[in-house]
């Protein structure tokens, strides 16, 4: 046979086995996507609405005016507010802490006597320990809890004769404190 026809044959018989094994050679693969979650934050807020004053003596309610209705011994007053706190984030623990809270007094010394109370209430509150009427703690997320502060103010039936007319006692604001630890 000839050189030319025995070199045709050949690369004829090359060019057929590549051809097919082309679609022959494979090394397998696959792929999966890594599924796009996020994160999120939680919140710890606390709001507050106006309060509403009390003349803790009348059976009507919010019947205190404290820029115009003046105290007599015996009297009783007070200012109620709520605080809505809300906590939520896996790993949230911290503090609820109601500020110093100093009033300023013409009075005469224990005349004037000032007493806050302060309770929790709401959805929440079962994880939100009251160490006192100044202090709460909370060790896990709480949602939402309404924390409501009485501000008592109390002018003593024991003060006689002319003690403590006209005088002026300055109310400060109650401030709540919400902050993770």
């Amino acid at each position: 046979m000839n050189k030319m026809i025995k070199g045709s044959i050949a690369g004829a018989t090359g060019v057929a086995l590549l051809m097919g094994g082309f679609g022959t050679y494979a090394l397998w693969s696959d792929s999966e996507n890594l599924a796009a979650n996020g994160v999120q934050s939680g919140e710890l807020t606390i709001d507050t609405t106006a309060g509403e004053w009390d003349d803790v003596n009348s059976a009507a309610a919010n019947d205190w005016n404290g820029a115009t209705d003046k105290m007599v011994p015996g009297d009783k007053v007070s200012y109620t507010q709520t605080f809505t706190v809300n906590g939520e984030g896996k790993n949230l623990r911290g503090t609820i802490t109601l500020g110093a809270q100093n009033l300023t007094s013409g009075f005469g010394a224990g005349n004037l006597v000032r007493t806050v109370a302060v309770d929790v209430s709401g959805a929440g509150a079962a994880d939100i320990t009251k160490v006192d009427d100044s202090n709460f703690t909370f060790a896990s997320p709480f949602d939402t809890a309404t924390l409501t502060a009485v501000v008592t103010y109390e002018f003593k039936s024991s003060v006689t004769d002319t003690t403590d007319q006209n005088k002026a006692a300055s109310v400060p604001a109650v401030n709540f404190v919400i902050a993770q630890s």
